[in-house]
């Protein structure tokens, strides 16, 4: 599936906190809902596996960002 960004590529170094506001706001989503009860179990456990795997993608997401930082160093890892 492509994407469009409207001309402009996103920057990598926004890839973490694009991933956590998005983590968030689904876990926040299953949370309210499971409160309210207005979610069945297939919506819960969508929103479960989707927190998950967002959770893992955030930490994998982190660790190479911190690997990238480690293998160029402080000087190039300001060019990343």
């Amino acid at each position: 599936m492509a994407q469009e960004y409207c001309g402009e590529e996103p920057d990598r170094k926004d890839l973490p906190a694009n991933i956590r506001r998005l983590t968030i706001a689904v876990l926040d989503n299953l949370d309210q809902g499971s409160r309210d009860k207005t979610l069945d179990q297939g919506e819960k456990r969508l929103l479960s596996s989707a927190g998950a795997r967002l959770l893992r993608l955030w930490r994998s997401t982190l660790k190479d960002e911190s690997n990238n930082q480690t293998v160029a160093g402080p000087k190039e890892s300001s060019r990343l």
